[in-house]
């Protein structure tokens, strides 16, 4: 049966059982910072269980797309070896909400496994969790006992998906491939990780919610969760040996086939390459797609470590070049169905591979020099922890290739250490990362709900407090109320301000956030009352600070013109990439692969201005995601499919999903300046600009700057361009005569210096040694000298130093032909610490500056006492 057709049947064999189905959320969890991405297919639903907030359905059924990629449910190092493991992979699922509990979900699933996949019963087993004699009850109307295995917390204890949130015990199915298949032991049963059993169906039973203290709390409203790979049903229903001969991967298989020459075979030496390349460019593509692109950090971080990964199992194959935008093919014509915009973003998602790759491959070929000359600065036969994690971090070596390399070497890594610095960072990767990491709870309401924004039209309003917290380590406290007109931080754009308050207290609120569970935390400090005067269900005034919303909504409006001018000049391939949107200024990062100039820079500036000028309205419409992208509407940063978004219009020209604040007109703006741009990274360029009262200052304190250099310059404004011209030239002809007379200046001290030169006879040859403090202006006159000497001379070694501010500075130049016994860089490295120093550079040329100039001469003594000393073992 097609992966297609397994898709179809399990969503309308569950919408036939009163469930709404819901199209895959993004790979990217909405609002839910305990998650780099998407893992389970419960994820955009886990605040329907969580919280007793209004509920659009009781039952939902989807295929959402998942990674698993970093944290505790990683496959990433699985990949290869496993024959059922994966990063991206689809996951069908079936979700009851305070609704139907096991009995229905064990029901469900054994109807639809046996009546509809057609799997034989005989060929079924199923494993509960120990405690759960509920579950196993069930599961014995259907099979017989000896093929109903309890297992322990590990394995039967679902959950939760990040560090808090819905957990609880599971039930998994597995189909029995036969004895051949087994270990031979006589206790192998599901659990066993020989090839005997494949789980492929987990029936979770959500019933409590894990805190970030590891405490379970019961949950709001139980219900049930599955999750059936389908990955893995399509391998059972294809009857294939791996996941990666179904239809699925074949595809893909084929094509590293078709590319590198190689056959592929599931038992075969090179199956575990082919397997990562197949396995990873899945997950590449649909990365790329979500707009997550490569970068150092973050989920960017992920992308090219997966890259890089599969970029070395091609090296492997024989790729030397760039293989995977080719590759990435097949996953799209395989997958256009299902997600058409795979499809749309081909071009996008092909240019974006190469160049990573193409950088990786030259990362690969450096790394045999980059690992040499880390070698030369270690003196154990063990690689430092600290030092393989620089190679890996800095430089980007994967740490297998690390371990290749040391091999080759004979030497270890201290991959304990290695490993500690790692978990190192991911620890302070999860403080950051965790919202309530540092937040003690003071109190907090009973089913508290997910808090209603109201702030679209209105920006004050009354509610009642739910929700008191206090910032570890800050003198800040968090409110929740059941509503505000407060805007969180969201999609690049700042938390609202303003004031919380009645007769008893008043908060001044500096920032707005949001939580997982939709909760808006009003953080602030108290200006009057205090912590004992706030009460639960104590009802406030809620006010936002109107110009403060007023600026921050033109900036957003400002980026949406900016991004449609962007595309209207460079192409329609410019894609959004992150924002800063501040009541101080805007910053807008986008991917282009073309190039950008102050004439481009100038034309997009203008139709921006232009667009603030026509006074367009901007209307906001709520509909599907579905019904906005048909519309044209850009769609880059939605978090979930689905539901209804805004979809915000800029006239009759651009339109955006955005859920952030806006102008009612373009004119409102008034004026937009850009102020800079740069490029951040590879086809990644940032613009920042002003806009309204900020972009006025912005100007006028130009125009203060240019009064003042014509004042300095004592010449009228309108001719400042013209007379600045002919000052430059003025200037260039100044500096020529300068650089003639330093020239002169130069050439006269390195003949002097020259003829002082002492002479030593190493291997037979005369050997000439400069060695002096001098009077120049910087380093680089003391390169030129050196030049000179090393012209003048040919077999001579120079150390030549000059004093400034207090430290000495010094260079050191070796002819070619003394390379090999005096390498400067070695020699500058130890002989620096003499002044108290550093330096550093090659066999040639080294520099390098201390804090003791009166000891310098002892530098230059060392020096001769080397020359004297390889005079005397010459032979």
């Amino acid at each position: 049966m097609e992966s297609n057709k397994i898709r179809e049947l399990y969503l309308k064999f569950f919408e036939g059982k009163g469930h709404r189905v819901i199209p895959s959320s993004s790979l990217i969890p909405v609002d839910d910072p305990t998650l780099l991405f998407t893992n389970a297919g419960m994820v955009q639903f886990k605040k329907y269980w969580a919280t007793d907030i209004p509920l659009p359905f009781k039952r939902a059924t989807s295929c959402q797309k998942c990674l698993r990629v970093g944290g505790k449910d990683s496959d990433l190092e699985k990949i290869g070896e496993s024959k059922k493991h994966h990063t991206f992979f689809e996951m069908l699922g079936n979700f009851s909400f305070g609704d139907y509990f096991k009995k229905e979900a064990i029901d469900w699933a054994f109807e639809f496994v046996v009546d509809v996949l057609k799997i034989p019963r005989e060929k079924l087993w199923v494993s509960y969790y120990e405690e759960d004699i509920e579950t196993r009850k069930l599961w014995e109307r259907y099979i017989p006992s000896e093929r109903i295995v309890p297992l322990g917390k590990k394995d039967n204890f679902w959950g939760p998906a990040g560090d808090s949130g819905p957990c609880g015990p599971c039930s998994e199915i597995y189909i029995d491939f036969g004895e051949e298949k087994s270990c031979g032991k006589p206790d192998c049963k599901p659990g066993c990780e020989c090839e005997r059993f494949l789980e492929f169906w987990n029936l979770v039973f959500p019933q409590y919610d894990m805190q970030p203290d590891g405490k379970l709390l019961p949950l709001k409203r139980r219900g049930v969760d599955t999750g059936m790979g389908l990955e893995r049903i399509a391998r059972i229903l294809q009857n294939t040996e791996t996941n990666y001969e179904t239809d699925l991967f074949y595809p893909i298989i084929k094509k590293i086939e078709e590319l590198s020459g190689q056959k592929y075979s599931p038992y075969s030496e090179n199956s575990g390459f082919f397997r990562i390349i197949a396995d990873h460019i899945r997950a590449i593509v649909f990365l790329l797609d979500e707009n997550i692109v490569p970068s150092n950090e973050g989920r960017g971080y992920v992308v090219r470590r997966i890259i890089r990964r599969a970029s070395l199992a091609g090296k492997n194959l024989g790729f030397r070049e760039p293989f995977l935008y080719k590759i990435s093919e097949s996953v799209i014509k395989t997958m256009k169905d299902v997600y058409p915009s795979v499809l749309e973003n081909k071009n996008y998602i092909e240019k974006i591979l190469y160049d990573e790759e193409e950088k990786f491959t030259y990362i690969i070929d450096s790394a045999n020099k980059i690992f040499e000359e880390t070698l030369k600065d270690i003196s154990k036969k063990m690689i430092p922890g600290d030092v393989a994690f620089k190679l890996y971090d800095t430089y980007g070596i994967p740490p297998d290739v690390i371990e290749d390399l040391a091999m080759g070497e004979n030497i270890k890594v201290d991959w304990n250490g290695f490993r500690k610095i790692m978990e190192e960072r991911k620890a302070i990767s999860r403080e950051k990362s965790a919202f309530s990491g540092n937040i003690e709870k003071i109190f907090e309401s009973e089913g508290i709900k997910e808090t209603e924004f109201v702030g679209y039209d209105n920006l004050e309003c009354e509610s009642e407090i739910a929700g008191l917290y206090k910032e570890k380590n800050k003198n800040l406290i968090r409110i929740v109320t059941k509503q505000t007109p407060f805007y969180p931080e969201k999609g690049g754009q700042i938390g609202d301000r303003g004031i919380i308050e009645n007769e008893e207290i008043k908060v001044r609120v500096y920032d707005t956030q949001i939580d997982e569970k939709g909760l808006i935390h009003h953080i602030g400090k108290l200006e009057k009352g205090n912590l004992e005067s706030i009460k639960e269900n104590m009802k406030v005034k809620l006010s936002v600070e109107p110009e403060f919303r007023k600026k921050v909504s033109i900036n957003h409006t400002a980026t949406h013109l900016l991004h449609y001018a962007l595309r209207e000049i460079l192409g329609k391939e410019v894609r959004q990439y992150g924002s800063y949107v501040g009541d101080d200024k805007l910053r807008f990062d986008f991917i282009c692969f073309s190039s950008l100039d102050d004439e481009k820079i100038k034309k997009i500036e203008r139709l921006v201005q232009n667009k603030i000028f026509e006074n367009s309205n901007v209307k906001v419409e709520e509909m599907s995601l579905e019904e906005a992208i048909k519309k044209g509407a850009i769609a880059l940063f939605v978090g979930k499919y689905g539901e209804n978004v805004r979809v915000v219009h800029t006239g009759d020209y651009h339109s955006e999903v955005c859920g952030g604040t806006h102008v009612k007109s373009t004119g409102e703006i008034c004026i937009f300046k850009i102020t800079n741009y740069s490029s951040i990274g590879r086809n990644l360029r940032r613009i920042e600009a002003f806009t309204y009262q900020n972009a006025y200052l912005y100007m006028e304190e130009l125009e203060e700057k240019m009064k003042k250099v014509c004042g300095e310059l004592g010449i009228p404004q309108d001719r400042l361009v013209k007379s600045v011209i002919n000052l430059k030239k003025e200037i260039e002809e100044k500096e020529k005569s300068l650089r003639k007379y330093k020239d002169l200046v130069i050439k006269d001290l390195s003949e002097r210096l020259s003829s002082e030169a002492l002479k030593f006879n190493i291997n037979g040859k005369e050997t000439h040694f400069v060695g002096r403090k001098i009077k120049v202006e910087n380093v680089e006159d003391m390169g030129f000298i050196s030049d000179k000497i090393v012209d003048t001379l040919k077999r001579v070694v120079v150390l030549l130093g000059m004093e400034k501010d207090k430290r000495i500075y010094f260079i050191m130049k070796v002819s070619e032909d003394l390379k090999e016994i005096f390498n400067a860089g070695k020699i500058i490295k130890e002989i620096s610490q003499i002044v108290d120093g550093k330096g550093g550079g090659n066999p040639v040329f080294a520099q390098g500056s201390g804090k003791e100039p009166s000891k310098f001469n002892d530098m230059i003594k060392n020096i001769k006492e080397r020359l004297e000393n390889a005079e005397k073992s010459r032979f």
